[in-house]
């Protein structure tokens, strides 16, 4: 196997790997916010530490939710939607 399949391939072979370097990297940017501040928060909460982390967390979560609820009525279809093939 040679071109992108086998590099796909690899990559899913170091699943593990890239999770523990992209949870090490967000982990160093959460702590990095601890020493460096925002220049000037808008509002009170973006002040502490994580929060723009936090606010994008559930932010994220709560948008897979909500189009959930909103775009599976709309795409879903009855199981003989098809007919026999």
């Amino acid at each position: 196997m040679n071109g992108l399949g086998a590099f796909l391939e690899r990559q899913r072979e170091l699943r593990g790997a890239w999770l523990k370097a992209l949870y090490g990297v967000l982990a160093a940017l959460v702590l990095l916010n601890l020493f460096v501040g925002p220049h000037e928060p808008h509002f009170g909460l973006d002040a502490y530490p994580g929060f723009w982390a936090l606010f994008g967390l559930v932010v994220g979560v709560l948008m897979v939710v909500i189009m959930k609820r909103m775009v599976q009525p709309v795409i879903v279809r009855r199981e003989d939607h098809y007919g026999d093939v």
